[in-house]
């Protein structure tokens, strides 16, 4: 019986060759779209979930609450590093504790073989305490789980390890980092991991003990409870705690511990904790991160898309099916009269849709696979034919194939198994006028998807060119930062300015601490003079060279420019006046106090300025005056980037022998700030271009089908005289009426979303009316290019030969 189904459903098929290629063509994009998504999407689950006992291991974030606005509100992904190790000596629940801090948070140094004069910049350099792998698991190619307990000893992943020795053993050979301040840092490799073990938020290229002197003494040695809350804290929790438990004690714990420094600043905070592999899809909001993560709304918003993507094409399979249902009556009604019962006639069809679902999958994992790299790079990921393999996505192809088939077949194998036997066979009977009206509201329900889409698509874009196009408070395009992250470097920068100011091209140059776009951490509280010195306001600091001003493009509003002598001056932005209450004309006159009670005086006020993402709002700033700049900034004036590269990189390789030239254009630097918003809007505007292609295709097969059903009226039509015009307008304004009501439906449901979506951002655009005209508008010519062919198609056509059989 099965094969009996079988045979006669692929004869219907093939029968029917127009209404099978849209179905299959409709199905097979629509799983595509589903296949390359589910990809993307488990490609970006399973973080830290390889770690031993991962549902006990969480991470402290803390939230931070002051009088200052450079403080409120804020919610970061590290704490103050002595809280780890008092915990565990508070806290007999928690299991183990460790620290890791992100070195580049103050340097991206420099890492060789220890006797080669080239060396590599690599970022995601960790200092980690001995206890990391008593948390976590690493796999280790090389050295053993104490690798990180003596000190001067570091750790490499497989890829560093390779470039800095070849083929050969790391373990015991020696390497140099730039040191921040004097000669190199000597360590000794104690271990070689393999990067490519489980997916982690952690992504260190080196990891450095934390018992190596320098800068792992100074994160051990600081105990201020309430400040720089630089330091990613781990606990690994025993069997049976209960985190929630655990963090009612908290408050009781940080008072006793840090109650007077964080009276000493006025600052209120809590510590909270968040299970490692909720890091990377749930850390909305929480600043600091230690690396790019990820945000589980724009998985949830891929995964409606591709669900609404295939529902487009079930649709049009069931437009479709329903509509050609007389075609198939005298089969229906002879086999009724022959003994079929309903049951079988249901499992017949159903069978027919499930047919095509699963073909339409089978042809599908090779138009994958093809496309895979193009994948790969929209997303910015590694996927692999591998992946196609994956338990998750087998099963869930599956899962796709056989709902695709019930949801496209049940209704048409529900009407078609209804037809009464005696009218069937007797022609009497039609199923169109009970049907119209339920494919009218199918074709409304698509049109309702695209219009939303497109709405979307356009939003996303206006918002990501906005982050592009806004005025940030200085001129980010002809700007270059470049690396002195050696001593070297730093002390040849009067040099280095000098001659590049020779290269034809370039106009400025000044000196910083941190480059726009960087994450500025440096940060200092302050009082105004005859106040309560512990009623202090929080501000970020960047430390600035002469020239800074001009060099950025920032406006002053009022004052001037840092001086060569300026020693106590400071610059100022309005965010912080805002802070600390001082009226803009009582500015040049004003002074900030620091805890030291060192004085300083406003010598010039900054319009505000963007430094980091729009999602952030504009803290206190405080520009101190500074002669070791950090990052070397250069203005430029020339469209031949290719001449001015080459002479800079000349003179820098002529005068700084111990560090690779790493320029970095500033405007692109900020543009990857948004990476993920732009990714995420590129991957909706394809997929939306997708779901309007299976739109169409369903529109085309549809209009194709009434226009035969139709085609003796329209052949009678103009043999009375009706005119082109007028038979496309038949065939097109029901329609247009449909897409006018999915215009009015689907405008309300695209505002309520995206304002939801742009709530992520604190500055933002404003969604207009004309968003909602012109997705409106562009689903009105789709029609009218879709039905409008096939409309002159028929309305063009000889009338003798759809009458000559009257």
């Amino acid at each position: 019986m099965l094969k009996n189904y079988l045979k006669i459903a692929w004869r219907n098929l093939a029968k029917n060759k127009q209404q099978t290629i849209i179905n299959l063509l409709g199905l097979t994009i629509g799983t595509v779209s589903c296949l390359t998504i589910l990809l993307y999407v488990f490609a970006q689950t399973g973080y830290d979930e390889h770690h031993e006992n991962a549902e006990s291991i969480y991470r402290i974030q803390t939230n931070i609450e002051g009088t200052g606005s450079g403080t409120d509100g804020a919610r970061v992904a590290g704490s103050s590093p002595p809280i780890a190790f008092a915990a565990k000596e508070d806290f007999p629940e928690i299991e183990e504790v460790t620290r890791v801090v992100l070195v580049d948070l103050f340097n991206v140094d420099i890492i060789r073989a220890a006797g080669e004069e080239s060396g590599f910049y690599e970022s995601k350099a960790y200092l980690a305490d001995s206890t990391l792998f008593k948390v976590f698991n690493y796999k280790l190619l090389e050295g053993g789980p104490t690798a990180l307990n003596e000190p001067s000893t570091l750790i490499l992943s497989s890829t560093l390890a390779k470039k800095l020795f070849g083929g050969q053993k790391a373990l015991d050979k020696t390497v140099e980092i730039s040191g921040y301040d004097g000669d190199p840092l000597k360590l000794t490799v104690k271990g070689v991991f393999d990067e490519t073990f489980g997916k982690s938020h952690l992504k260190p290229n080196y990891i450095i003990s934390m018992n190596t002197p320098g800068l792992g003494e100074w994160v051990k040695g600081n105990d201020n409870y309430a400040q720089n809350n630089f330091a990613y804290t781990y606990l690994k929790l025993k069997p049976g705690t209960s985190a929630r438990d655990l963090v009612r004690k908290f408050p009781n714990f940080l008072q006793e511990r840090g109650g007077s420094d964080l009276e000493d600043i006025n600052m209120k905070k809590e510590l909270l904790l968040q299970n490692v592999t909720d890091i990377h899809l749930h850390s909305q909001g929480i600043t600091g991160q230690i690396d790019r993560v990820s945000d589980i709304q724009y998985l949830y918003l891929l995964l409606t898309l591709a669900f609404f993507i295939q529902l487009v094409a079930c649709i049009n399979f069931i437009n479709l099916s329903t509509a050609r249902a007389n075609k198939r009556a005298k089969e229906i009604g002879v086999r009724k009269v022959v003994g079929a019962d309903r049951k079988s006639l249901v499992s017949q069809f159903l069978g027919e849709s499930l047919l095509l679902s699963f073909f339409s999958i089978l042809v599908s994992i090779p138009i994958t696979l093809v496309l895979l790299p193009f994948i790969n790079e929209l997303a910015q990921s590694n996927l692999t034919y591998i992946d196609l393999l994956r338990l998750e996505i087998v099963y869930s192809l599956l899962g796709i194939g056989f709902l695709t088939g019930l949801i496209a077949g049940i209704y048409p194998a529900l009407v078609l198994s209804s037809i009464k036997p005696v009218s069937a066979i007797k022609s009497t009977i039609s199923l169109q006028s009970g049907n119209s009206g339920l494919r009218k509201g199918l074709v409304v329900f698509q049109f309702v998807i695209s219009i939303t889409l497109i709405s979307m698509v356009i939003i996303v874009i206006q918002q990501f060119n906005y982050t592009q196009q806004k005025n940030l408070g200085y001129e980010k395009n002809n700007l270059i930062g470049i690396q002195l992250n050696t001593r070297n470097a730093r002390d040849k920068f009067e040099g280095l300015k000098s001659e590049f100011l020779k290269v034809p091209g370039v106009t400025e140059i000044s000196g910083s601490r941190v480059s726009p776009s960087e994450d500025i951490i440096n940060g200092a509280s302050f009082y105004l003079p005859g106040r309560n010195p512990e009623d202090r306001t929080q501000a970020q600091v960047n430390l600035v060279g002469k020239n800074y001003i001009s060099t950025m493009g920032i406006v002053l509003s009022k004052g001037r420019d840092f001086r060569e002598s300026d020693s106590t001056q400071i610059i100022v932005n309005e965010a912080t006046l805002k802070a600390f209450n001082i009226e803009p004309e009582d500015a040049l006159t004003s002074r900030l106090l620091t805890g030291g009670a060192n004085e300083f005086e406003i010598v010039g006020v900054m319009g505000d300025f963007h430094f980091s993402s729009l999602k952030e709002a504009i803290q206190p700033l405080v520009l101190f005056r500074d002669g070791d700049p950090h990052r070397l900034l250069l203005r430029f004036e020339t469209s031949n980037y290719g001449e001015l590269m080459a002479n800079l990189e000349g003179i820098w390789k002529a005068n700084v022998k111990d560090s690779p030239f790493v320029p970095a254009f500033i405007d692109k630097e900020v543009e990857k700030l948004y990476e993920e918003e732009k990714r995420v809007g590129q991957i909706a505007a394809l997929f939306t271009i997708l779901a309007i292609i299976i739109s169409c295709l369903g529109l085309f097969g549809l209009v194709s089908y009434i226009a035969e059903q139709k085609k003796k009226e329209i052949g009678i039509r103009k043999v009375l005289g009706a005119s082109i015009n007028s038979v496309v307008q038949l065939l097109t304004k029901d329609f247009l009426k449909l897409v006018g009501i999915a215009f009015l439906i689907a405008s309300p449901i695209a505002y309520y979303f995206m304002q939801r979506w742009l709530e992520d951002f604190t500055y933002k655009i404003e969604i207009n009316v004309w968003v909602f005209v012109l997705a409106g508008s562009f689903a009105l010519v789709i029609t009218l290019l879709t039905v409008g062919f096939q409309s002159i198609k028929s309305a063009v056509a000889n009338p003798v030969k759809s009458l000559r059989t009257e």
